[in-house]
């Protein structure tokens, strides 16, 4: 019998690694989209350019916007977290993705920030071995609008991917520091490209589910909570770039390392 690495159970502090089969997939036709920060909460933020500074948060509700419109008419039923510049609480997000239940999933919109301006490249996270399809077929179609980072697709305990009890992935669209690209999706035709890109991994997955993607297995975590999350505003410092190694505890997925190392990288990474 085949089994599959679903948890790590939290046993006197430490994680040990439970069994069982992976997750089910789920057909949906529902679809949360949540653009990332609003308000008083800017998110990320480039260097200045001919135009004026852009804003993660602006960035992201177009874009979320944009996927909303494609989606529809295609015929699924869209709901935003937000569809104006509105501040809204990230266990609110988790709230309203957890009401929609069964028949959905949900995408969170962010473009990155940095400080080093040379990185670059598309990145999609998930947790949940239900949601590694739609990772995986979101971060594809990224990557060939806006190209790989090197990293793409990470496995990372958020509020936003480890919470809903639905499917859900982030998703960085770009960096905005890094000056080519902020360029790039300066320009309202890239941002359509993007939204494309997002709308058509959506729309792969509720047509042939995880068909032809290696399953992963599910791991099990405590829930992300506001209490974990470092105590530093994005306003005021940007999105740090978090390096491949074993103190940043990422999870790159790649098939050519151990699965189990990965899984305790993943499960112990601090959220933001």
């Amino acid at each position: 019998m085949r089994w599959f690495l679903v948890g790590l159970v939290a046993l006197g502090g430490c994680l040990v690694p439970s069994l069982g089969a992976a997750a089910p997939i789920r057909p949906f036709s529902t679809v949360l989209l949540d653009p990332g920060h609003g308000g008083t909460d800017n998110g990320g933020m480039s260097r200045p350019l001919s135009g004026g500074r852009l804003l993660e948060k602006d960035l992201a509700l177009d874009t979320a916007r944009r996927v909303a419109q494609l989606l529809r008419a295609r015929g699924f039923h869209v709901v935003m977290t937000r569809t104006d510049d509105r501040f809204v609480d990230l266990d609110e997000r988790v709230r309203v993705a957890n009401r929609l239940g069964p028949g959905a999933v949900a995408v969170s919109i962010h473009y990155n920030a940095t400080g080093d301006r040379s990185i670059r490249g598309a990145e999609t996270f998930f947790w949940h071995a239900d949601s590694h399809g739609l990772a995986t077929r979101i971060d594809r179609n990224l990557e060939a609008v806006v190209g790989g980072s090197g990293r793409g697709l990470v496995r990372r305990r958020l509020r936003l991917t480890r919470n809903p009890t639905i499917p859900a992935v982030l998703v960085e669209c770009a960096y905005l520091t890094n000056a080519r690209e902020a360029r790039l999706v300066a320009q309202p035709q890239a941002r359509e490209r993007i939204a494309q890109a997002i709308a058509d991994g959506i729309v792969e997955e509720a047509r042939f589910g995880d068909e032809g993607i290696a399953a992963v297995p599910e791991i099990w975590a405590p829930l992300s909570r506001g209490s974990e999350v470092r105590k530093v505003s994005k306003q005021s410092r940007k999105k740090r770039h978090r390096k491949r190694h074993v103190s940043a505890s990422i999870e790159r997925v790649d098939r050519a390392k151990p699965f189990l190392a990965q899984a305790f990288l993943a499960a112990s990474f601090v959220p933001r």
